[in-house]
C-alpha cells in the first residue's frame, strides 16, 4: 500500500507510466506534512499511498481526511510562529500548525500518524492509537480535544464500514489483454470487484522502447504495481518470467502476487466488455489529433492572428456581490502547463466590476519580477475589454494581446465566442483543444476569484474580533502540482 520508492522498482518506467495511474494519495516530505491526491508517482522522498478507486470515493475519502484531520493545504512555508492563521483554519479545514499556541509540531505529526494509518487502511493500529489520544487527554481534563478524536473515530469508523465507498484494491482483480499494431503494442487493462467494472486503462508502447510485445506488458505490470497489488492479476496470453514477476510483486507488496493466464471471453465476461470498451476507445483516441502545448500555442496564433505563438497566457476575472468587496484574480498556462504557483489575487479599493478588472491586469503587468504573457484573456465582453484597454491607455503601459471570453447567456461556466481587440467574434469550438484550454484557464481565474473573495467576506468578522485587520488568506493545493489529479477535488473543499 505504500510508502517511499524503494531502489528494487523498475524506476526506468515510472515516466512512462507517469500520467497514466490510478489515484493515490501522498504525504509530502515537510517538517509539515501535507496530504495531496497525485496521478504521478516519483522518486522525490515523499510517501505514496494507493492505488485507490473509484475516483468519486477517492474525493469522498479525501474530504473525510481534510475535515477531520485537518492538515494543512497552504503552499507556504511555516514553522508555527505566525501570529494569527489563514482563513482555512476558521473553515475548520486545518489545524494551523503555523500557529504553536493552536496546534504544536507535536500533535500535528501526531495528526499525520492517524491519516498515515487510514490510508494504509490499517484499521487496528488506527484505532489503538487514536484510543491511547483520547484517554491520554481525558485523562488531563481536555475533554474537549478527546471529543474531537471521539468524533474522529467515529468518522472513519463509518467511512470503513461503507462497502459502497470502498477505496482500497487488495480484494479487486485486474485483466490485462495485449494488442500488437505497427508503431508497437497496446496494453488493455480493466481492474473490476465481482460483477462492477472500477477503471479502465490503455497503455501506448512504442515499439522502439521493447524488443517484444511480451516484454511490454511484463514491464507494464512490474511499473504498474509499486504500492498495491490486487487479489488476482489476469492476462489474455502467457509471457516469458510472468513466475518470476509474481515473486518480485510478493517480495515488493508483502503478500502473494497471483498472475494467471485466461481467455477474457470465457472467465470474466465484464472485464471482457471492459476490454472492448477501452480498445474502442483508444482506436478514438488515435483519431484525434495531438495537442500538445506547440500545437495549442501555434493554433491560437493562428486563430487571433498573433505575431508570435503564446507560451505564456494569464487569465482574469473579478468576483463580487452587488458591486461590493472587489476581488481579481489571474491564473497562468505556461508551455503546456496550468502553473498555479503564480496563480495571483487583488483586493480592489474600486466599486465597479470593471474598474476592478482594469485594477488586477495593471497591478499584474506592474510585477517587474515576472515575465509578461503574450496574451491576456479576460472574463467578460466588449464593456470589460473597453475597460482594460483604457485603463493601460491611461497608465501609458505597454499591453501584450488581448482576448475576452464571452459567456452565453444564463451559461456561467461556458464560452460562447472569443472578442479580440480589433472587434472580431470567434465562435466557441468544443472540440478545439485550443479553445478548451482557454475555458479551463478562466475557469481557473473564476475558481479563484470566488474562493479569495468568500474568504474575504466571510472569515473578515473573525480576524477584526481578533484584532487583526485582514484575513490571512493563501494558496492551498489538494492536489499534487502537475499530477494529473485535479479531478479529484472533493466539491465540499472548493
Amino acid at each position: 500500500m505504500k510508502k517511499n520508492m524503494k531502489n528494487d522498482r523498475p524506476v526506468s518506467d515510472i515516466t512512462d507510466l507517469a500520467g497514466n495511474r490510478y489515484p493515490h494519495l501522498k504525504l509530502t516530505a515537510e517538517r509539515f506534512p501535507r496530504l495531496l491526491a497525485t496521478r504521478r508517482v516519483e522518486e522525490d522522498g515523499d510517501e505514496f499511498f494507493g492505488a485507490f478507486l473509484t475516483k468519486t470515493a477517492v474525493r469522498i475519502l479525501i474530504d473525510l481526511l481534510n475535515k477531520n484531520f485537518r492538515l494543512r493545504s497552504c503552499e507556504i512555508d511555516i514553522d508555527g510562529s505566525f501570529p494569527m492563521p489563514c482563513t482555512q483554519f476558521y473553515r475548520r479545514r486545518c489545524a494551523a500548525p503555523c500557529v504553536a499556541s493552536l496546534c504544536s509540531a507535536e500533535e500535528y505529526i501526531e495528526l499525520v500518524g492517524l491519516v498515515r494509518f487510514v490510508i494504509s487502511n490499517d484499521q487496528v493500529l488506527f484505532r489503538k492509537a487514536v484510543g491511547t489520544i483520547i484517554e491520554r487527554h481525558s485523562d488531563e481534563l481536555e475533554f474537549e480535544k478527546a471529543a474531537r478524536y471521539r468524533d474522529m473515530a467515529i468518522a472513519v469508523d463509518k467511512f470503513w464500514a461503507n462497502d459502497r465507498i470502498q477505496v482500497w484494491l487488495d480484494d479487486t482483480v485486474d485483466t490485462f489483454a495485449v494488442e500488437d499494431t505497427p508503431q508497437g503494442s497496446a496494453i488493455f487493462l480493466v481492474s473490476h470487484r465481482n460483477r462492477r467494472v472500477l477503471a479502465r486503462k490503455v497503455f501506448a508502447v512504442e515499439r522502439e522502447d521493447y524488443e517484444t510485445s511480451d516484454e511490454a506488458l511484463a514491464r507494464t505490470i512490474d511499473s504498474f504495481y509499486l504500492f498495491h497489488l490486487p487479489r488476482e492479476i489476469r492476462v489474455s496470453r502467457d509471457f516469458h518470467g510472468r513466475k518470476a514477476l509474481e515473486q518480485r510483486l510478493t517480495k515488493r507488496i508483502g503478500r502473494q502476487a497471483k498472475i494467471t493466464v485466461v481467455d477474457p471471453k470465457t472467465k470474466g465476461i465484464n472485464a471482457y466488455r471492459g476490454l472492448l470498451l477501452s480498445h474502442d476507445e483508444h482506436e478514438l483516441d488515435k483519431a484525434k489529433p495531438l495537442a500538445s502545448a506547440e500545437i495549442i500555442s501555434a493554433k491560437l496564433r493562428r486563430i487571433f492572428d498573433l505575431d508570435e505563438r503564446p507560451v505564456r497566457i494569464e487569465a482574469f476575472d473579478v468576483a463580487h456581490i452587488s458591486g461590493t468587496g472587489m476581488v481579481g484574480a489571474s491564473s497562468v498556462w505556461i508551455n503546456g502547463r496550468f502553473a498555479s504557483e503564480l496563480y495571483r489575487s487583488y483586493i480592489s479599493e474600486s466599486n465597479s466590476e470593471l474598474g476592478s478588472l482594469a485594477d488586477a491586469v495593471l497591478f499584474r503587468l506592474a510585477d517587474s519580477e515576472q515575465p509578461a504573457p503574450d496574451l491576456i484573456v479576460l472574463d467578460g465582453g466588449k464593456p470589460q475589454m473597453n475597460a482594460v484597454m483604457k485603463a493601460l491607455a491611461n497608465a501609458n503601459v505597454v499591453s501584450p494581446p488581448i482576448i475576452a471570453a464571452v459567456k452565453p447567456q444564463g451559461k456561467h461556466s461556458s464560452i460562447a465566442a472569443f472578442l479580440t481587440e480589433d472587434g472580431r467574434s470567434i465562435g466557441f469550438d468544443v472540440d478545439s483543444p485550443a479553445h478548451t484550454m482557454l475555458l479551463l484557464l478562466r475557469d481557473e481565474a473564476h475558481n479563484l476569484a470566488n474562493r479569495i473573495h468568500r474568504d474575504y467576506r466571510e472569515m473578515k468578522p473573525f480576524y477584526e474580533a481578533a484584532g487583526h485587520e485582514e484575513p490571512l488568506i493563501v494558496p492551498v493545493r489538494l492536489h499534487a502540482q502537475n499530477g494529473g489529479a485535479e479531478d479529484l477535488i472533493p466539491i465540499e473543499s472548493r
